[in-house]
């Protein structure tokens, strides 16, 4: 047998491009997938640091409520007080966070409410405060509260 009329054994031109196609269309939805898995990643690490946060605050206020023997809203400086005749402290508020001399909470405050002997104040001495923050459920507001020194009333 010649050489010429050996024939050899191979893929098309034609073959080898629809193979080519369709692991291009394979490839570009393996990159959509991974983006839009690695967007909803971000988005659960964010909802997470969120409530995280929220969680922190309420904690930090539930003790400083109940270890310190005062506590006060000022409206005009945006602070609460929480006060002791061995120390104090205070929660600023601003419009994107609330600070202490301790840490720094990145929440938008979008209501808050302050109580005194189960009604609602405006400014000076409060037992109770309840903040809603922006991108959260109802169920997700916090709410804290002391119980009051019988002393209060002398």
């Amino acid at each position: 047998m010649s050489k010429a009329s050996r024939k050899i054994k191979a893929f098309t031109l034609t073959e080898i491009m629809v193979v080519i196609v369709i692991s291009t269309i394979v490839a570009g939805l393996a990159f959509t997938v991974l983006g839009i898995v690695q967007s909803n990643m971000r988005s659960i690490g964010n909802n997470y640091d969120h409530k995280a946060q929220i969680q922190s605050l309420e904690t930090a206020l539930t003790i400083d409520f109940n270890t310190f023997s005062v506590v006060t809203w000022d409206p005009r400086e945006n602070i609460v007080k929480v006060s002791s005749p061995i120390g104090e402290r205070l929660y600023q508020f601003y419009t994107d966070s609330i600070v202490t001399d301790i840490e720094a909470y990145s929440l938008k405050v979008k209501d808050k409410v302050f109580y005194f002997e189960g009604k609602s104040v405006h400014s000076g001495a409060i037992d109770a405060i309840k903040l809603t923050f922006d991108k959260t459920k109802a169920s997700q507001r916090l709410f804290v509260f002391k119980y009051n020194d019988p002393t209060i009333h002398f």
